[in-house]
């Protein structure tokens, strides 16, 4: 018994050295035998999971986007977008999934996108889309260019050479106006023995001009004469002086610069100046489209125009210089037989074919408006007034109807 009890003591001591040094080990990597924990890590990690979403499902979404653009296209897109979905994962974690889904969106919402739409929609236009111009009535496409340029407003003296002469203009033109915009033309020529300047303050068609947006030209004589028909009057007349010429010759000059609408382009004059707008009636029809003479009668013959042509004739009753009846009229070896305003009116009747049935118009104008190709054949005879038919006692303004005789016939356009 004594022997035991005396082992036991260091037995002790041993378990206790033991025990001691293993406790201070460091490196000592091996689980205790009682250890089994099988531990729950509560980590809340953000898994990045690249897993690719293969889902082909068909989106109707009727969602409006709140995108910038206002695209009101109902078209079916097809639209191929990587949604980055908004779908509840039942997993804890942040899905940046990488997945593109190829959804068939048969949406009809109201894009407000920021995107540039790249439409490829066919489009099937009416016109040119190159066609900068417009459209006449006749249907005679004008084309603006980028080479025409706009206008200054107000008068300015234009130079042009013709027939070996040196030849001007006065070019009236109204502000507001455009490159891309065709214009109409008003050629207006002066009485005998006057001159631009002066047709400009008796017609007035300036004022009409700014009003409703066309060109006046108001074209300088020869020593203050037209050349009615090789032999009236002055210096033209004699020396047979090409004044149709000169007047298509303006018209090709502005062309060049400006946009003229070539299906809008009229002749009117005053005595002398009328009787070269009744002669471009007869030889120019190919240009112009309508004409308004002044004061005179048709004097050129043979008239033979390419086409009937809408005439409008100013006439005084008690014109003292060029009498409403006619006759003999002009000083004594310049003298020539006026077939009289409703003489005038007869022949272009004839020249235009028009029917007898007339109609009043503006309280003192006869017209004619049964004419091959819708044309009009018109006569005011106009009380109150002189050989200055323009300043008359009725208040009737000649520019005025002029004009709206002219909107109604714009080449080939007649009746329209």
């Amino acid at each position: 018994m004594r022997r035991q009890f005396l082992l036991f003591p260091g037995v002790l001591v041993l378990a206790v050295w033991f025990i001691a040094c293993g406790k201070g080990d460091s490196n000592d990597t091996s689980t205790s035998s009682g250890d089994s924990d099988t531990d729950t890590d509560t980590d809340s990690d953000t898994d990045t999971d690249t897993d690719t979403d293969t889902d082909t499902d068909t989106d109707t979404d009727t969602d409006t986007d709140t995108d910038s653009d206002s695209d009101t296209d109902t078209d079916t897109d097809t639209d191929s977008d990587t949604d980055t979905d908004s779908d509840t994962d039942t997993d804890t974690d942040t899905d940046t999934d990488t997945d593109t889904d190829t959804d068939t969106d048969t949406d009809t919402d109201t894009d407000s996108d920021a995107d540039s739409d790249t439409d490829s929609d066919t489009d099937t236009a009416t016109a040119d889309d190159s066609d900068t111009g417009t459209e006449s009535d006749s249907g005679n496409e004008v084309v603006c260019q980028p080479s025409h340029s706009v206008p200054s407003a107000g008068n300015s003296v234009v130079q042009l050479q013709h027939g070996g002469r040196n030849r001007s203009y006065i070019l009236h033109a109204p502000s507001g106006l455009s490159s891309d915009t065709p214009l109409a033309v008003v050629i207006d020529f002066h009485g005998a023995y006057g001159n631009a300047a002066s047709q400009l303050n008796l017609s007035r068609f300036d004022g009409v001009a700014d009003r409703e947006g066309f060109l006046v030209v108001y074209p300088e004589g020869i020593d203050g004469f037209w050349n009615v028909d090789d032999t009236c009057c002055g210096t033209a007349g004699q020396q047979q002086v090409d004044d149709v010429g000169f007047a298509r010759a303006i018209l090709s000059q502005l062309s060049e610069k400006y946009c003229i609408d070539t299906n809008r382009v009229f002749a009117s004059g005053f005595s002398n100046g009328g009787g070269l707008a009744h002669r471009l009636g007869c030889d120019a029809a190919d240009v112009f489209a309508a004409i308004a003479p002044v004061a005179t009668d048709l004097r050129t013959q043979p008239c033979t125009p390419t086409r009937p042509i809408t005439m409008i004739e100013f006439r005084s009753l008690n014109d003292s210089v060029e009498p409403y009846e006619g006759g003999l009229i002009g000083p004594e070896g310049g003298q020539y037989n006026s077939p009289g305003a409703l003489g005038s009116l007869a022949l272009w009747m004839e020249i235009n074919e028009c029917s007898d049935a007339s109609t009043t118009i503006e309280n003192y104008c006869e017209a004619h408006a049964g004419c091959e190709e819708g044309v009009e054949t018109i006569l005011c005879s106009l009380p109150g007034a002189d050989h200055d038919t323009y300043n008359n006692s009725v208040n009737f303004n000649l520019a005025n109807i002029a004009w709206q005789v002219f909107q109604r016939h714009p080449m080939n356009g007649a009746g329209k």
